[in-house]
């Protein structure tokens, strides 16, 4: 019984530390170093500023339900440094979203993967809802990128 249950907390250790190892490298892996003045990026922000209206909607109707999953695209400054990245929302209030940090930082010391953030509507960059494996909305950058 003893090694049963010291094979499923090893199993459990590993079976942790793979998701966060994961979760590292697609963040590493999906790095871009674009200009903030490159025209993909602002059309792109024009885009997901256009849709903000609908996504707001989405997320006050179906936030919750098993087949959405939402997300958003803010910078977030870390005295001199920024990184743009992904987080997902869990309210919505008059100050805009509160949310989770969904990347994991590369360059910033005082933020890590999971915390809290609230961020402004106008400060939104990009956004994601997806149903089943279907985007619904948003994703604008990667579309522009892509082009």
């Amino acid at each position: 019984m003893k090694i049963l249950l010291l094979i499923f907390g090893l199993l459990t250790i590993i079976g942790c530390s793979t998701k966060s190892n994961n979760q590292d490298n697609w963040d590493k892996e999906n790095l871009r170093d674009l200009e903030a003045n490159d025209p993909r990026v602002l059309r792109a922000m024009k885009a997901t500023q256009d849709s903000m209206s609908y996504y707001i909607d989405y997320f006050k109707r179906f936030y919750g339900q098993l087949n959405y999953k939402f997300f958003l695209k803010s910078s977030i400054r870390d005295n001199e440094e920024i990184e743009h990245m992904w987080l997902r929302p869990f309210s919505l209030d008059n100050n805009g979203f509160n949310c989770i940090l969904d990347n994991e930082p590369s360059t910033l010391t005082n933020y890590q993967l999971g915390d809290t953030i609230q961020i402004r509507l106008v400060d939104i960059e990009d956004c994601i809802i997806i149903t089943a494996d279907t985007t619904i909305i948003g994703n604008y950058l990667e579309k522009e990128l892509r082009k």
